[in-house]
């Protein structure tokens, strides 16, 4: 077998490998729709054909993608990677003007789309008028193409041409938490270099819950790429709602989730033991009887966390990575025996700190950002070393630990260096508060708190207080806290669950 290089030599190593095993599994009209990986390769075929007949082939098209996982996004953004052309996934709950500013930023041509976006389609052609086709995923609607006719239409046959691992495969836009999203353009070689970095995996015929937004690259390389690679079911939650639902109905051997996610459901397990004191009861009950263990990212896990679902018998590993990275730097490790690191640095990906921030160089590291070259030349050096924004440091073991944010560094009159992040996560764990950001008014430490409005309390605000004043006593005199606002509604955040610091007063 040759040498994995490209994402559509990866679709074929799966169909060749895994063929009639299943790749997908959706629950859908209260009907299971299972898709095998044979099935999902000839799909993508079928799409990709159609593309390179409809575009030139002597240049990249880029094409976006407005949706939810499902089997028909999925072999739409393998199409556009089988045809040879760049995949463009954006953010389907993002508003429409900010949806036509990335399309038109992206330099998109054509744009696969669900129900949701269908009547914001007049205003995507006022302001994308280089866009040639839109096509809906799921239904034949007047005026637009459907992806059932276009893959009919070419079915059987096989797109010509191939990519080499240094070409541009999709462009992501980072999530924007402080300011305008960035396109991050990540190559072939970037997304197969993170999807292999961990060679001991061994998940064939495992099935996996992916519940994050697909167009996030957490989501995307953890579990699609990562399940094409090792033959692993996928199985799709439909909505952040029917979690819970969804763990029952298909009984995954593994999640992956986001920490607030892993915070929300530990609580409600919590609660129940107040009613069932038998905890593996419990945790079968929330994740049915074949969970092995649950991956972590996309922001700090509080070691509380992990030791809470460690007391219903349940392992949570935690990585660290960014799209800028494809996006693994570490890997989560089940069963750490460093539960305050964010897990192992990855095969092949050097680490340093440079003043404090972390310094990463791995062939998954970004080509930069889509037309942004000062951005690029800000946060890539000229040795290809990724500046992550994130201070911290690596121990002697290859664990990886994370202090907190350059840039939401506070800096008091003083002089002296404090991180919002180092004091929010000591109350990662702690029931009665929702979510909490630390920041600096005026002279003094200030926490904006979400008390959980599922906490039964009889005064959650004195009980919240209580441990504020509890972990002041832990810091020295410059970190505590020494103003509290409570608000009666959560943050404004990101797709990938992560609070907005730039709109926190909203």
């Amino acid at each position: 077998m040759e040498e994995l290089k490209t994402l559509k030599q990866l679709v074929y190593q799966a169909d060749e490998q895994y063929n009639n095993e299943i790749f997908l599994k959706e629950y859908i009209n209260k009907q299971m729709r299972d898709t095998s990986f044979h099935d999902f390769r000839v799909a993508c075929d079928n799409i990709a054909v159609w593309i390179q007949q409809n575009f030139p082939s002597d240049e990249k098209t880029h094409i976006a993608l407005v949706g939810t996982t499902s089997f028909e996004y999925l072999s739409a953004w393998f199409g556009v990677q089988c045809s040879n052309n760049v995949s463009v996934p954006l953010d389907t709950n993002n508003s429409p003007e900010n949806i036509a500013d990335e399309l038109f930023r992206s330099d998109s041509k054509m744009v696969f789309l669900d129900e949701k976006h269908v009547k914001d389609i007049p205003l995507f052609k006022e302001k994308c008028p280089d866009i040639k086709y839109f096509v809906h995923l799921k239904s034949k609607e007047e005026g637009m193409l459907f992806l059932g006719d276009i893959a009919s239409e070419f079915a059987g046959q096989k797109p010509t041409g191939d990519v080499t691992e240094d070409e541009l495969a999709a462009i992501l836009f980072t999530s924007g938490t402080t300011g305008v999203s960035k396109g991050v353009m990540l190559t072939h070689g970037n997304f197969i270099d993170n999807t292999t970095c961990t060679p001991d995996d061994d998940y064939h015929g495992e099935k996996l819950l992916t519940v994050l937004p697909i167009h996030h690259v957490f989501c995307f390389t953890i579990d699609i790429l990562h399940s094409l690679w090792n033959g692993v079911t996928v199985c799709v939650n439909d909505s952040l709602f029917h979690i819970q639902k969804n763990l029952k109905l298909f009984e995954p051997e593994y999640c992956t989730f986001v920490p607030m996610i892993a915070s929300t459901i530990l609580g409600r397990m919590q609660q129940a033991a107040k009613r069932i004191p038998l905890k593996k009861v419990i945790a079968r009950e929330t994740f049915g009887k074949n969970l092995k263990a649950i991956f972590s990212g996309g922001a700090y896990l509080s070691p509380d966390i992990i030791e809470g679902f460690k007391k219903f018998g349940i392992d949570i590993a935690q990585g660290y990575g960014m799209t800028e990275c494809a996006p693994r730097i570490c890997t989560g490790i089940v069963g750490c025996p460093k539960p305050d690191s964010v897990g192992k640095i990855v095969r092949g990906c050097e680490v340093r700190t440079v003043d404090g921030e972390i310094w990463v160089r791995s062939k998954s590291v970004m080509k930069g950002y889509y037309k942004k070259p000062e951005e690029t030349e800000n946060t890539l050096t000229p040795d290809g070393w990724l500046k992550t924004g994130d201070l911290g440091y690596a121990d002697d073991d290859g664990y990886l630990y994370i202090t907190g944010r350059k840039k939401n560094l506070i800096i008091l009159s003083n002089g002296e260096n404090v991180s919002p992040e180092e004091i929010e996560n000591k109350f990662a764990a702690f029931r009665p508060i929702k979510e909490i950001v630390v920041y600096e008014d005026g002279t003094v430490i200030t926490a904006q708190i979400y008390p959980d409005p599922d906490y039964k309390s009889k005064d959650i605000q004195a009980e919240i207080r209580k441990k504020v004043d509890e972990v002041n006593d832990t810091f020295q005199p410059a970190k505590r806290i020494a103003n509290i606002i409570f608000r009666d509604k959560e943050f404004v955040k990101t797709a990938s669950r992560k609070i907005i610091r730039a709109r926190i007063n909203e």
